[in-house]
C-alpha cells in the first residue's frame, strides 16, 4: 500500500513538473512582451529603476511557475498511467483552420500525449539540466580557486582607500581587496564575505583616478548584493535554458546591473572621462571570469554600449535582433491565445445544444400513423388474394383467377415497380452529381497536399542548403576562434611573466630604498660626528 502510495505521488509530481515546463514557454513569452513593452516606457528613467522593474518581472514568472507547479500538483489525477502514448499525434493540417472540432481534438490529443510521456520529457530535461548544474559547480569551485590561489596583499594605501570607500556607501560587511596573478579583470568574488580580486600591477599600472572608479564600481556590486541575485538568475536559467523568454530578460538584467553600478561610482567621482578610460583599458583582456562572479569590462559589443550610454546619458535601445525576437513574442503568444480560445468555442456550442427543447411525442405519432396505414394496406391486398404473395398466385395459374382480379393484379405490379423506377430515375442523378463532386473536391485536397509537399521539400531543401553555409561559417569561426584563444593564452603567459618580473623588480627597488635608507642615516650620522668635531 506504501508503495503504491509513493508511486502515484511520483507520478503526479512528474506530471506536475512536465506541465509546468510547458506552460513556463507561453509565460516566459508573455514576460518578454510586458517587459519588452515596460521598458520602452521606462526608457528615460534611470538604471536603477530599470533594473528594478526587470527584476521584479523576472521574479514574478518564478513565482508564476512555482504557483503552476503547484496547481498542476493539485488537479492531477491520481491514478495518471505514465506510458507513452499511442494515439497518432498526426493531423492534416489542412482541415484545423477554421474547424473548431479539429482544433480542439488536436489539443487533446497533445495534452494527452505529454501528459502520458512525461516521464520522457523530464529525462531530456534533467540530462541538460545535469550538464548545465555540473558546469555551475564547476564554475563555483574556480571562484574558490582564484580566490585563494596566486593571491598578494596590496599596499596598505590601497586597503585604506577600500574601507573609505565602503564607509562612503554604507556597506557593512568586512571587504577584503587582493591583487591576483590568475585573472586579467578586476571581478567581485563571494557574497557573504565578499573579496576585490585585482589583477597584479594594475593598482600601480593604472592612474590612481582610474583605479578608484574601478573600485567603487566593484563595491557597488558588494553594495547592491548583485553576486547573489547572479546566482540565483544563472540557476534560473539552468532550469529554464529553453526559454528564450527568461533567457532575454536574464541578459537585460545583467546589462543594467552594470549600468547601475557604473551610475554608481560616477556619483562618487564626478569624472567620466577616467571611468571611460578604465573600461577601455580592458578591452584587450576578454578573459571573463566565470559566470557566477561579477567581472568589471563585460564583453566586447557590451563595452561599446557602456561607454556610449556614460558619455551621452542615455539608456540603450532595441536593436534589430531584440526587436525581431519582441515581434514574435507578441505573433507566437497570440497564436497560442486564439488556438485555446477556438478549442473552447466547441464546448460552448454543446452546451447550447443541450439548453434546446427536445423532440416533442406529437411529431413522432403523425408519421407512425402514415406508416402503419399502409402497412395494413399492402396486407389486406395480400388476404384479398388468398393470403399469398401475388408472384406466387400467378405462377399455380390463370385459372384461380378471374379476368377482373388479374388486371387489378397486374396494375398493382406495374405500380409497385414503376414507383421505385421512378424513384431510382430521380435520385440517380443526384447520386452521380455528388459522386462528382467528391471526386472533384478529393482531386483538389490531392492537388494542394501535393502542391505543399512540393513547396515543403523545396523550403527543405534550402534550409538544408543553409544549414550547410552555416555549418562551413561556424567551423571558420571555431579556427579563428581557437587562433585568437592561443593568442590570448601565449599574452596571458607573457602578462603573467612580465608581472612577475614587475614584482622582483618592485622587491629589489624595495631592498635598494632600504640601503639607501639606512646609508642615508649613516651619511647623516657621520656629518653629526664631523660637526662636533669640528665645534669641539
Amino acid at each position: 500500500m506504501h508503495l503504491l502510495l509513493i508511486s502515484t505521488t511520483i507520478n503526479k509530481m512528474i506530471t506536475a513538473f512536465s506541465w509546468m515546463l510547458i506552460h513556463s514557454l507561453w509565460q516566459g513569452l508573455f514576460l518578454a512582451i510586458v517587459t519588452g513593452a515596460a521598458l520602452v516606457l521606462a526608457k528615460r528613467a534611470s538604471s536603477a529603476y530599470r533594473y528594478n522593474l526587470a527584476l521584479i518581472l523576472f521574479m514574478l514568472f518564478i513565482a508564476v511557475c512555482g504557483l503552476t507547479f503547484v496547481y498542476e500538483w493539485q488537479s492531477a489525477a491520481a491514478a495518471t498511467v505514465l506510458t507513452p502514448f499511442t494515439g497518432n499525434i498526426g493531423v492534416n493540417a489542412s482541415s484545423l483552420f477554421f474547424n473548431v472540432h479539429s482544433v480542439k481534438q488536436l489539443v487533446k490529443t497533445f495534452t494527452d500525449y505529454f501528459s502520458a510521456n512525461a516521464p520522457f520529457i523530464i529525462l531530456i530535461w534533467f540530462m541538460v539540466f545535469l550538464f548545465k548544474s555540473v558546469k555551475m559547480i564547476s564554475c563555483l569551485a574556480y571562484n574558490q580557486r582564484i580566490r585563494n590561489y596566486q593571491v598578494y596583499q596590496p599596499s596598505e594605501f590601497w586597503v585604506n582607500k577600500v574601507n573609505l570607500f565602503s564607509e562612503k556607501l554604507k556597506i557593512t560587511k568586512a571587504v577584503k581587496l587582493l591583487q591576483s596573478g590568475y585573472i586579467k579583470v578586476p571581478v567581485v568574488v563571494g557574497h557573504l564575505k565578499p573579496v576585490i580580486l585585482m589583477p597584479v600591477g594594475l593598482l600601480a599600472g593604472l592612474p590612481m583616478e582610474q583605479v578608484e572608479a574601478i573600485l567603487l564600481h566593484e563595491l557597488a556590486h558588494i553594495k547592491r548584493n548583485d553576486y547573489f541575485i547572479n546566482f540565483l538568475q544563472n540557476v534560473a536559467e539552468a532550469v529554464f535554458f529553453f526559454n528564450p523568454g527568461l533567457l532575454w530578460i536574464s541578459s537585460l538584467l545583467k546589462e543594467e546591473r552594470e549600468n547601475c553600478c557604473d551610475d554608481i561610482a560616477l556619483q562618487q567621482t564626478n569624472n567620466k572621462i577616467e571611468l571611460v578610460k578604465a573600461l577601455v583599458s580592458f578591452k584587450e583582456h576578454e578573459l571573463y571570469g566565470s559566470a557566477y562572479a561579477t567581472a568589471f569590462p563585460g564583453k566586447k559589443n557590451y563595452l561599446m554600449r557602456r561607454v556610449v550610454r556614460i558619455m551621452h546619458n542615455k539608456n540603450k535601445t532595441f536593436g534589430r535582433s531584440e526587436k525581431i525576437f519582441f515581434i514574435t513574442s507578441i505573433l507566437l503568444f497570440g497564436l497560442i491565445v486564439t488556438t485555446a480560445a477556438v478549442a473552447r468555442i466547441k464546448e460552448y456550442t454543446k452546451a447550447s445544444f443541450k439548453e434546446a427543447a427536445p423532440i416533442s411525442k406529437t411529431t413522432v405519432e403523425p408519421t407512425m400513423t402514415v406508416i402503419t396505414a399502409i402497412a395494413a394496406k399492402k396486407v389486406r391486398l395480400n388476404k384479398r388474394h388468398g393470403g399469398l404473395p401475388l408472384r406466387s398466385k400467378m405462377i399455380n395459374g390463370i385459372a384461380g383467377i378471374n379476368k377482373a382480379e388479374a388486371i387489378e393484379v397486374a396494375e398493382n405490379v406495374k405500380i409497385n415497380r414503376v414507383e421505385p423506377a421512378e424513384a431510382a430515375s430521380i435520385k440517380q442523378p443526384e447520386i452521380i452529381k455528388q459522386q462528382a463532386d467528391n471526386g472533384s473536391t478529393q482531386a483538389e485536397k490531392d492537388r494542394r497536399n501535393a502542391e505543399q509537399a512540393r513547396i515543403q521539400s523545396e523550403r527543405d531543401r534550402k534550409e538544408a542548403e543553409q544549414s550547410r553555409m552555416q555549418a562551413m561559417k561556424d567551423q571558420e569561426q571555431a579556427r579563428q576562434d581557437r587562433i585568437q584563444a592561443e593568442k590570448d593564452r601565449a599574452q596571458a603567459d607573457l602578462d603573467r611573466a612580465q608581472a612577475v618580473k614587475d614584482r622582483a623588480q618592485a622587491d629589489k627597488d624595495r631592498a635598494q630604498a632600504v640601503k639607501d635608507r639606512a646609508q642615508a642615516e649613516l651619511d647623516r650620522q657621520q656629518f653629526a660626528k664631523n660637526k662636533a668635531s669640528v665645534s669641539g
